[in-house]
Order: C-alpha cells, then structure tokens, then sequence
C-alpha cells in the first residue's frame, strides 16, 4: 500500500461510486471540502469504499477533525504519520482550534448581539445547547431542523438574562414574495442598535461554502445592508465568516421554499445577566439524567437492525455530524466557571479534553454504523451499540464534573451575605 496506490484509489471512488461532479480539481493537493465538496458523510463513504472495493485498511486515528483537509492529508493519515511524503505534497496546517465549528445557528447569531455590549459575558447563553432540539422522522431518521421546531426557548431566555429585545419581521401569515418585500423595508429602516437575523437556504449560496454539503441546508445568519446598494454583508455567526455578497443571491437564499423565518435583534439594553438567572437557566437546560441525542440514535439502530432496514441506516444518520458538533457547547460553560472560579488551567484543560473525546468518539461511531449498513453486516450491530453506550457514559461524565463546577459557583455567587459583608457592600 503505497501513496499513488490509494490516491489512484481516490480517484477511482470518487469518479465511480460516489460520482463526485468536482473532479477537475482533484489532485493530491485538491482541498476536500472546498473543492472536492466532501462532507464528513461523504468522507465515511468514501473510506468505506477503500476498505471494502480496495482492501485499504483504515486506522481509527484519520478521525481527528484537525487531522487532514487535502487528499494528501487523508492519504498521510490513513498511511500513518511516518509515512515518507511524495516531493511536491505538503500538509494543510490545521485551522485554529473550532474556527469553523458550526455549534447552533440560533445561538450564535443571538450571542454575536449580546457581544456587541462590550464587557457582557455571552457563554453561559450556550448552557444546554449541547441537548438542543433535533427532529427524528417518523421513518426513524435524524434532522438537525424541522419547520415545527420552536426557537421560543431562546428567545425568551435571551431577554431574561441579558435583556435582548427580539421579534419576528417575518409573518407567517403572508406569502414569501411580500415577506422579502418587508425585508428589503426592515432593511433600509432599521435602528442602528438592530440586528437582522434571516434563515437562508445555504445550499442556494454557492458563494459560501457548505460544510456539510445539506440539500437544503437551513441556517440562521445576520444580513446588513453596504453602500452598493446590490451588496449584502452577511455575518454568519455561526461558522465566524463575514463578508459582502450579492443582494440578488442572498435573496434567492432566502425565497427557497425549504426556509421561512426571521428576528429583529435590538442589543442596546443588553446587560450581563443576573446570577440568579444564570443558575435557574443552567438548571432548566442541565438534562442530567438524560442525553437525548444518544437515546434517539440509540433508536434509530435498534430500528434499522434487521436486514431489510440495515442498508438505510447510513442515510438515517446522515444529519449526525450536525448534531454532534454540538457538544462543544460544554467547552463555553467550563470556560465559563473556569474564569468565574479562578480555577487551575490544566483542569478546564482536561474537560476541553474529555469534550473532545466525545465529539471524536461521535465521528468514529458514526463510521461503525455506516460500515454495519454499507456492508449489510447484522454481526457488527452489537460493536456499534457498545460504542454509543461508551459515549453515553463519557457525556454522564462531563456533565457530573460541570455541575459539580456550577454547584462551586453557586455557593460562591449565590450564597447570602453575612450583616458585615452586606455594610461592607
């Protein structure tokens, strides 16, 4: 097993198999996602091909997320690190630790108005999103989003605890010519202290990249208008990108019949929130004896275990690395009580550790059960639900050492004063 072997390999799958439409680009220097357009699912099948079609064994460690973003760099981590490089390939440097982590499109774009108060601390708004709502179809599929699903909680959470004033512009009641319309009015109204969120349809934005390759791919952005008066500026909160795009494109996003909805953000009353807020929020979000995320996954194996639903199990889990990602939401909240605390480095240090863990040992188990339905293999099921119960215990885990944190800052935030320390005051 050589470099050129599996970069013919590569090529093969992609023009084969998987009939990747982008191979004009390919090379082993061609970037895999921004060229290759190769998601994390469509990376698992194409790893599953190797393994199946070309006998290519493929060790645990290529799961990283920092671990490859060009075809050298896949072919590097499935050779192993000591594996002498081809003349001319070099390795893509890893990108800044979770600089194009997507968490929850609805939060970031809340938390980048409550950051425009300087000095407010926006992370403990991320308490719970690592449990946020998904969708499971009624065919037992997971969706990271469904036109039923409710950002009420959100909202009314962010006016309680930081004081953000947030409505609708968009009326549901109305087409969605007349809504675009109201858009444009907002737009060119709009008080300075006011953000305008817009839920675009990212698959219809060549101009942006698509991580995760979504058709369609609802996503919560924030749109401001420029002095070309055909140039948007759009501030994605959530992968941390901004820049000008054209209006017409961002309206096409818009129009898509697969997205309907956006908020007025007014941020000029924002405050940092009240202590006794932030501990009746982290409570109501801390579901502690329950990961519904694993508990949904768990179910959707058990459905499709039998052999004529194994083969759809793969689809069923596609929306998985979405939801997973997710769980860097717990590395805001020990940053959080890190800092509150005056907590040891090297102790926030191993959380970010163990939360990594997690997120990697989503990845991998997302690519055990892809292997048990690519190859219809029954025997493989019983190794897959003992990897979920794995990371079920590992998130227990997680959430045990951050309420124990939160319990620490309770008594050192909330417990009530002595008559001296309140003259102090």
């Amino acid at each position: 097993m050589t470099f050129d072997s599996i970069l013919t390999a590569i090529e093969s799958t992609l023009r084969g198999p998987l009939q990747n439409t982008h191979m004009q680009h390919f090379s082993a220097h061609a970037l895999l996602n921004d060229q290759l357009h190769l998601d994390s699912v469509l990376i698992i099948n194409l790893l599953l091909h190797l393994e199946t079609d070309h006998g290519i064994d493929v060790p645990e460690r290529e799961f990283s997320k920092d671990a490859f973003k060009t075809v050298a760099d896949l072919i590097h981590s499935i050779l192993g690190s000591e594996a002498e490089k081809p003349i001319g390939v070099t390795t893509a440097s890893p990108s800044p630790e979770g600089a194009e982590i997507t968490v929850h499109c609805v939060v970031s774009c809340i938390c980048a108005a409550i950051r425009r108060q300087e000095g407010v601390d926006f992370r403990p708004f991320y308490f719970g999103t690592w449990d946020s709502d998904f969708a499971l179809t009624p065919d037992m599929r997971l969706s990271y989003h469904s036109p039923e699903m409710s950002h009420a909680h959100f909202f009314q959470w962010a006016t309680k605890l930081y004081g953000l004033q947030i409505r609708s512009w968009y009326d549901h009641s109305q087409n969605k010519s007349a809504n675009l319309i109201h858009f444009e009015t907002c737009l060119a109204q709009k008080h300075p202290s006011e953000d305008l969120m817009v839920l675009v349809d990212m698959y219809h934005l060549p101009e942006r990249e698509n991580k995760f390759n979504q058709n369609p791919f609802p996503h919560f952005v924030l749109i401001e208008g420029t002095a070309d008066p055909d140039s948007w500026h759009m501030n994605d909160a959530d992968y941390r990108w901004r820049g000008d795009l054209p209006r017409a494109a961002i309206l096409n996003a818009m129009a898509q019949p697969t997205v309907a909805g956006g908020y007025v953000l007014r941020w000029d009353q924002v405050a940092p929130p009240k202590p006794a807020d932030v501990a009746e929020y982290f409570n109501k979000t801390l579901l502690a004896d329950h990961n519904p995320l694993t508990s949904a996954v768990r179910d959707i194996v058990t459905h499709h275990a039998s052999p004529e639903r194994l083969p759809a199990m793969q689809d069923a889990l596609r929306e998985l690395p979405v939801l997973s990602l997710r769980k860097y939401a717990f590395e805001h909240a020990f940053a959080f009580f890190w800092e509150e605390l005056d907590t040891p480095f090297a102790d926030f240090d191993a959380e970010c550790d163990r939360i990594e863990a997690l997120c990697e040992g989503y990845r991998q188990f997302h690519y055990q059960a892809a292997r048990a339905a690519h190859t219809q293999d029954q025997t493989l099921i019983p190794e897959v639900l003992q990897a979920l119960d794995r990371l079920d215990r590992l998130e227990y885990d997680i959430k045990a050492a951050l309420t124990a944190q939160f319990d620490q800052w309770c008594a050192l935030k909330l417990a009530p004063k002595t008559e001296t320390q309140g003259e102090l005051a």
